[in-house]
């Protein structure tokens, strides 16, 4: 299995709500799949994927449930992702507009053999 890892982080979007956060490692097998593994958020909600390629926010690639607190190993199943950057967005609640999001992360992806 070919595993291409995420390097985490080159910004943090704006924050509503400080409670909301990312861990820093993160991990996707076979572009299909990306395991996040920390997600914090004080309500339930949604982290969402997202094609950064281009610097803003496209095509929605996948979505996982959250758990109101520390939501550890979230695996989010991708569409096809032919995507060289991604964007993580914590939602508090329902999905929304990636911009009005309680925090996000945007993620390069290397691959490793």
């Amino acid at each position: 299995m070919k595993t291409t890892a995420i390097a985490a982080a080159l910004s943090i979007g704006t924050m509503a709500a400080a409670d909301a956060s990312f861990g820093f490692q993160t991990v996707v097998e076979e572009d299909s799949s990306i395991t996040l593994d920390l997600v914090r958020t004080p309500t339930e909600g949604i982290v969402a994927i997202y094609d950064y390629s281009t610097g803003e926010f496209g095509e929605l690639l996948g979505t996982s449930p959250l758990n109101a607190g520390a939501n550890a190993d979230v695996l989010v199943q991708l569409d096809v992702n032919t995507a060289s950057t991604l964007a993580a967005v914590i939602y508090e609640g329902d999905l929304q507009d990636p911009t009005m999001a309680s925090n996000w992360i945007e993620l390069d992806i290397s691959e490793d053999s």
